[in-house]
């Protein structure tokens, strides 16, 4: 297998993670929305709340959570400071200062895979269910498994990326993955 096959066939993938992800964070987004709405209307206008409507709302909730977790790490858009970064002009000093950075998060994202990983393991074995609509919690609690096996794969691109520029003394482009 030839290294432009593997590329492409990373390319397709991350492509279709991209999409899909897209999709159901519009998706999930319009949906909790109109739950809400929903729930709004038949509480306080009709006095008739829906059993497990918040449940619902949660359980997709969390998993938009995740999803934009995903991508504020594929495309570096997440939350940062970036004061080191200000204190360096040249382009290969802020790519080592990003790339430090990026190797940092990529630890803590191993953490939290492992630990992750680790509950949903147990909460699997458990059978455990949510208390209004008896749900299995690992549906939930799945997303965080999901969005930090994605975070660890990007944060890997990401500390690829940077490294090779900073090796190289190039000013990395922004966002997106190498």
């Amino acid at each position: 297998m030839s290294l432009k096959t593997i590329n492409r066939f990373f390319t397709a993938t991350d492509h279709f993670i991209d999409k899909g992800a897209s999709a159901l964070i519009i998706i999930g987004g319009v949906l909790v929305a109109l739950t809400v709405v929903l729930q709004v209307i038949l509480r306080y206008i009709f006095k008739v709340p829906l059993f497990g409507l918040e449940e619902f709302s949660r359980l997709i909730a969390v998993w938009v959570y995740f999803l934009g977790a995903i991508f504020g790490t594929k495309w570096d858009s997440h939350v940062q400071g970036d004061v080191a970064g200000r204190l360096f002009r040249t382009g290969r000093s802020r790519a080592v200062i990003k790339a430090l950075a990026w190797i940092i998060s990529l630890f803590v994202c191993f953490l939290f895979l492992y630990h992750s990983a680790t509950y949903s393991l147990w909460l699997y074995g458990t059978g455990e269910r949510t208390t209004g609509l008896w749900w299995p919690r690992i549906y939930s609690v799945g997303s965080m498994l999901f969005g930090a096996f994605f975070m660890t794969i990007y944060s890997t691109a990401n500390v690829i990326k940077y490294s090779g520029a900073a090796i190289n003394g190039l000013k990395p482009a922004p966002g997106g993955t190498p």
